[in-house]
């Protein structure tokens, strides 16, 4: 796991919803390595659940690709 993911993660355990999205995000556009779908659903629907704009608009982009 490199340090920018594991900053991100320790940063949604404490609610951040900005880092929650972004760990979805960074799974889905495969910014962590080869990109993971249900991972990125998982964060993903976690930040849009609690309101977060950006991950509620690309919620249905990762869903496709399951």
């Amino acid at each position: 796991m490199n340090n920018k993911l594991a900053n991100l993660i320790d940063k949604a355990a404490l609610g951040d919803l900005d880092a929650a999205a972004a760990i979805g995000i960074g799974y889905y556009k495969g910014t962590f390595g080869t990109p993971n779908y249900e991972k990125a659903l998982k964060w993903t629907s976690y930040a849009a659940k609690k309101g977060h704009k950006e991950a509620i608009a690309i919620l249905e982009d990762i869903k496709k690709m399951l």
